[in-house]
């Protein structure tokens, strides 16, 4: 588990700048092994897979991201094309349960260690919907293809 590798490997107390998770579909059910002892709060960037493998077959994006943001305090993100960024946090739409492959860029809000990129990541958000018709190609190119 998330918890037993961490006890391991990382001295107790330590921040735990980036963790990335990509287990083939299995990235949500990592991310819940990090719960018994309070992992996540140390983390200050986090980067998982979404996708249609393993568990996320039977797992909602969004029970995933509300619980990031209730338990730990990530604000979460799709990257885009064309430096856009999509915020997920506080900002659901139905469709993100459609399962794709993409990666969600996590980072914390309580670590003021990275206050800087979480409102620079949160510039860049709002400057996408700035971007309007530029947005929505984006917005199509990701969710469009698959009704085609």
């Amino acid at each position: 588990s998330l918890d037993t590798y961490v006890s391991r490997f990382v001295p107790k107390g330590m921040p735990i700048h980036y963790l990335s998770v990509d287990v083939e579909g299995n990235d949500y059910d990592v991310l819940l092994g990090g719960e018994r002892t309070s992992v996540l709060k140390r983390v200050h960037y986090l980067e998982f897979e979404y996708n249609w493998m393993g568990s996320w077959k039977d797992q909602s994006l969004h029970q995933a991201i509300d619980y990031l943001d209730a338990q730990f305090g990530f604000t979460c993100y799709w990257a885009g094309f064309n430096r856009t960024l999509w915020r997920i946090t506080s900002c659901w739409l139905d469709h993100y349960d459609h399962h794709f492959w993409s990666n969600v860029a996590c980072v914390n809000r309580n670590a003021h260690e990275v206050r800087s990129m979480a409102e620079s990541m949160e510039r860049i958000f709002l400057e996408t919907l700035e971007r309007k018709e530029d947005a929505l190609r984006d917005f199509e190119h990701r969710f469009k293809r698959d009704e085609e």
